[in-house]
């Protein structure tokens, strides 16, 4: 399943592998991408999500995946485990120190928190 929208004009791709992605679970992926926009200033390019739940390692293996697209290097982050909500918790933590880490400076000042 491939879902594209937009996130405060920014284009947002989800692709879900072997997955359904219910429409709360979609909104807490926006929810959670809009937070990180607080760590970045700057224009945000793209967001890139990919789910993958995988049979064949065990039952209960699920991945994700988040590329943030902003200029120069992007920034990305994953893990695996078995709760998605755990996981977009993870992943979207370890971006916001990424974030933090390389988008700390004057540009970033004055962001909103």
């Amino acid at each position: 399943m491939e879902n594209q929208a937009k996130l405060d004009d920014v284009r947002l791709d989800i692709q879900a592998v072997d997955i359904t992605i219910d429409p709360d679970f979609r909104d807490r992926i926006l929810m959670a991408l809009t937070k990180l926009r607080r760590y970045y200033s700057g224009d945000v390019i793209t967001a890139e999500v990919y789910m993958e739940k995988a049979s064949h390692s065990g039952p209960d293996f699920r991945s994700l995946r988040i590329k943030f697209g902003v200029p120069g290097n992007d920034v990305v982050a994953d893990d695996t485990g078995d709760n998605w909500d755990k996981l977009l918790h993870n992943v979207t933590d370890k971006l916001r120190v990424q974030l933090e880490r390389r988008f700390d400076n004057s540009q970033n000042a004055y962001r909103q928190r």
